[in-house]
C-alpha cells in the first residue's frame, strides 16, 4: 500500500486509479469515499479515461462528493467520447431518464448504440426498452 500511495502521490495515473478504487471499496485500507474521489480526479486529470468514468459515477450518486448530475454527465461524455463503453451506456441512461441533462430519446439511443458497438452487452436491452 505504501508503494501505491507513493506512486499515486508522484502522479502515476494508474496508481491514482488503483488507490481510488481501493479507498472506495475498503480493500487493503480503510474505506474513504472523499479521498477516493480526490484520487479519481487526480487520475482523470492525468489522462485516465476509466477514472473519468468512475468520477462520473461518484457525481451521479453523491459518493464522496456532493451529488452533481450535470458534472456526472460532463465526465461521462468525455469518457464516452474517449472510447469507454460503460461510460457511453451510463450516458445513454442519463439522457433516457433526464438525469443531469434534458431527457432526449435521440441522444439516449445514440449513446446506447455507441456502447453496443463497443461491446457493452447491456446496451441492446437499454435500446429496446427505450423504443418500447
Amino acid at each position: 500500500m505504501k508503494d501505491l500511495l507513493r506512486a499515486a502521490a508522484d502522479g502515476d495515473p494508474a496508481a491514482c486509479l488503483m488507490l481510488a478504487k481501493r479507498l472506495l471499496r475498503g480493500r487493503g485500507c480503510t474505506r474513504n469515499y472523499e479521498q477516493a474521489v480526490q484520487w479519481f480526479d487526480a487520475a482523470a486529470r492525468a489522462g485516465s479515461v476509466d477514472a473519468l468514468y468512475q468520477l462520473g459515477k461518484c457525481y451521479l450518486k453523491g459518493i464522496g462528493c456532493p451529488r452533481d448530475p450535470a458534472g456526472a454527465v460532463s465526465c461521462l461524455e468525455r469518457a464516452a467520447r474517449a472510447g469507454h463503453a460503460a461510460a457511453a451506456l451510463r450516458l445513454g441512461t442519463c439522457f433516457a431518464e433526464g438525469t443531469g441533462a434534458p431527457r432526449c430519446r435521440e441522444l439516449a439511443a445514440y449513446w446506447f448504440r455507441i456502447a453496443a458497438a463497443r461491446g457493452e452487452s447491456r446496451a441492446a436491452e437499454c435500446l429496446l426498452r427505450l423504443r418500447g
